[in-house]
């Protein structure tokens, strides 16, 4: 048959179309399986406070506030012996123990029994001990100190005989003894004689109320440590005792009861105890808690 030009050039081409065609297939194969890029987004942590409810405060009563004691008197330089002490003492002091701790001071510091029934501390090379004041030394020049053996022997050797020692004064000795009187024999609603021992301090004076109804009068003080007034009459009185700080205490019933030891319950002065400490308040605890969310969806 006879071919025209025109059949030649048309079907002489079909690679042409199949080269082509497998380009498009390919590229389509190629942007179908690219790598996808991923938009994650991941969520933030969130954290949460939670306050616990403290617990329970203490009682809001307030403790009553305790006034503080005074400073002790600054000690003093003496020198010490023992000597036979025996119940004779000077300041009148009943139903002493022979074995207790005692001390004599100098006729200038005992100044007509001004500190009879008082206590002093003493330190000495081998110890320290507290004594009470019952006796005067004639013999002991200023600074000079009688102590019963008991006494002395807490802070020195006996063998010594005498010792170098401190001194000092005690204000308002621990425990706070309790204060008793003896009426002195011979008294009577003429005149009357009293003692009080268990001051613990130096007594500054003693007055005597009668309950008929009369005011305060004050006793003299004896060299013997007795508190002595007339025309009182026969009582019942009211004693009123105050040492040299300030303290004073009071006592009733007092009768012309003659030799009898009376104890009376009361003290002259009170130790001050220390309120227990009050801790702080308790803070409210806190819980912190951190959440880490799970990551979000990812978009193409």
């Amino acid at each position: 048959m006879h071919r025209t030009g025109h059949e030649e050039v048309h079907s002489g081409r079909p690679w042409l179309w199949t080269i082509l065609a497998g380009a498009v297939v390919v590229g389509l194969a190629t942007w179908w399986i690219r790598p996808q890029s991923l938009n994650c987004s991941t969520a933030s942590p969130t954290t949460t406070v939670i306050t616990l409810p403290a617990a329970p405060a203490p009682s809001s009563v307030t403790p009553q506030q305790i006034q503080t004691t005074e400073s002790q008197p600054a000690p003093e330089q003496g020198e010490a012996r023992f000597y036979a002490f025996s119940q004779g003492v000077a300041c009148s002091l009943p139903d002493l123990p022979l074995d207790g701790y005692y001390v004599g001071v100098p006729t200038g510091q005992y100044d007509g029994s001004a500190p009879c029934g008082s206590y002093v501390d003493i330190d000495g090379p081998l110890g320290s001990v507290r004594a009470e004041v019952v006796d005067r030394c004639p013999a002991c020049a200023p600074n000079q100190y009688d102590l019963s053996r008991s006494a002395f022997e807490a802070i020195a050797n006996s063998a010594d005989g005498v010792a170098k020692v401190r001194i000092s004064r005690v204000r308002d000795p621990n425990p706070a003894p309790e204060l008793v009187y003896r009426v002195e024999p011979s008294s009577s609603p003429s005149w009357i004689s009293i003692l009080f021992s268990g001051t613990g301090n130096p007594v500054a004076q003693v007055s005597l109320k009668p309950d008929s109804g009369r005011d305060y009068v004050p006793l003299r003080r004896g060299n013997d440590n007795y508190w002595s007034a007339s025309g009182l009459g026969s009582g019942p009185f009211t004693a009123e005792v105050t040492d040299i700080y300030g303290h004073a205490a009071f006592v009733s019933g007092v009768t012309i009861d003659p030799g009898a030891l009376r104890h009376t319950g009361v003290r002259l002065y009170e130790i001050p105890t220390e309120p227990p400490a009050t801790p702080p308040p308790p803070t409210a605890p806190v819980v912190v808690t951190t959440v880490v969310s799970a990551p979000a969806g990812c978009k193409s």
